[in-house]
């Protein structure tokens, strides 16, 4: 196994054809991240309750479909040298899945919902999980990974700024620049091109990258071993979902906020545009804060700003001003958030090596899909509560004006829940294990392991010679 140095930087070309999926993707799970229950319970009809329990089903389908393709990918790719099969069928599933999903035919009901977000998550996992643990193995040097990471990180604010520019450009057509089911039409004609079209540019373009000698694949039990007893990727676990969980919450009701609490719905997409080049020009530098400090730092100081940044949503008032301040809150969210996007999958790579080194074999597809298991729970059951908290409290995304119970559950779930949460992360994220000497240390007692087995097989080789 070949230890890419810190000298060792690929190429922009590369790095540019890998981070095209992320903006695919990014762009594709636009509408679940932020309008798609909102557009089904005011235009369709189901209730928060009926919505909450759609999202939670499909994170427990998640928890079980999730850490199987990444046991397969892992499979595959150690008989097979590669992840890309696995990109291409699972953008291709997507694309299916998403265009009934946010273009659905007929009446609309719960049932209906259910089964086209289930498959959406299929898609994704199969594209995603591969596609993730990819990065570890495109390098094995600690600041490099941040730097694949940035580059993937731009990419998916690109994604999301295409996503919520879509009203705006298509407003001739649509009629209005706020969310409603005309503008999912178009979002999914687009997405069906570009998810098919990035991941087919990755898949010429970028190459397999580095894997271990080993030639055998784990057992399923070998695997289950790998995660319980890897106790860095618990850690990252429990700070990933506290940090997530925050997001996902928050973001499952910033659609509410904006329409149902502040009544600025038809500059929702405006608002979001607005603030989404603050993160793409932030991006890079939250990695050269990683490469210049830790990532650990980083990412902590990160958690913390988005803490004040939820909090802050609970002092905007409805009525004049208020455009102006939630502007101003999302701008700083933004700049402060994207962190995750750059430390986060460049930690876990870290841990792939930690595994590689204590259980002799490559578990990147399996711990990247309890990332991105995790990522999905942070967003689907954060979402879940987020609903379920409002609407326990009497909010209605049919009336116009709330209740003070209701504005009070709304508050509860945009802005003081997710502040706690971010903190518990920032916390945790300070005392990862993993820092960059123990990375190094990791991986050059990987190259020491591997470099006996080459001279065991010359040597096995050489008594068999005639």
């Amino acid at each position: 196994m070949k230890v890419a140095e810190s000298s060792d930087r690929l190429s922009r070309k590369v790095l540019g054809a890998f981070s095209a999926p992320a903006f695919s993707q990014s762009f594709i799970h636009g509408p679940a991240l932020s309008v798609l229950q909102g557009i089904y319970a005011k235009f369709f009809g189901l209730g928060l309750e009926q919505i909450a329990l759609v999202i939670f089903i499909t994170r427990i389908f998640d928890g079980v479909t999730d850490p199987i393709i990444g046991y397969l990918s892992d499979q595959y790719r150690i008989r097979r040298g590669s992840r890309k099969p696995w990109l291409m069928a699972g953008s291709i599933i997507t694309v299916l899945a998403c265009w009934f999903l946010y273009v659905p035919f007929g009446e609309v009901s719960m049932a209906s919902f259910l089964f086209w977000f289930l498959l959406a998550n299929l898609g994704w996992t199969i594209a995603e999980v591969p596609y993730g643990a990819w990065l570890a193995e495109l390098s094995e040097d600690y600041d490099e990974r941040a730097r694949i990471a940035s580059w993937r990180g731009v990419s998916r604010y690109l994604g999301l700024m295409a996503f919520f520019g879509l009203p705006l450009a298509a407003q001739r057509f649509i009629g209005t620049t706020e969310f409603i089911p005309e503008t999912l039409r178009w979002a999914s004609v687009f997405a069906i091109v570009a998810v098919l079209s990035t991941a087919a540019l990755a898949v010429l373009l970028v190459p397999d990258g580095t894997a271990s000698l080993r030639q055998t694949g784990p057992t399923l039990r070998e695997a289950a071993r790998a995660v319980v007893r890897n106790r860095p990727l618990l850690w990252f676990t429990a700070m990933f979902g506290s940090s997530g969980l925050g997001a996902g919450i928050a973001w499952g009701l910033i659609y509410f906020y904006i329409d149902g609490y502040l009544g600025l719905g038809a500059k929702f997409a405006g608002l979001i545009l607005l603030t989404i080049p603050i993160g793409i020009v932030a991006t890079p530098v939250w990695g050269w804060l990683c490469r210049r400090f830790s990532k650990q730092w980083a990412w902590s100081a990160g958690c913390v700003g988005s803490a004040l940044a939820c909090l802050s949503y609970a002092l905007i008032r409805p009525g004049e001003g208020a455009w102006t301040h939630l502007a101003a809150t999302l701008v700083f969210f933004n700049a402060v958030i994207v962190v995750e996007a750059v430390a986060g999958p460049a930690m876990l790579a870290d841990v792939v090596d930690y595994g590689r080194w204590r259980f002799d074999a490559d578990y990147a597809g399996t711990y990247f899909a309890f990332y991105t298991m995790v990522q999905k729970i942070n967003v689907g059951i954060g979402a879940a509560i987020g609903l379920a908290v409002a609407g326990f409290f009497g909010f209605d995304a049919t009336v116009a004006e709330q209740t003070p119970r209701g504005v009070f559950g709304l508050m509860l779930g945009v802005a003081w829940l997710p502040a706690v949460t971010y903190l518990i992360a920032a916390v945790l994220i300070w005392n990862f294990p993993i820092t960059r000497k123990k990375q190094r240390a990791i991986v050059h007692a990987i190259e020491r392991r591997e470099a006996r087995r080459r001279l065991a097989t010359a040597a096995t080789a050489a008594e068999v010679s005639p």
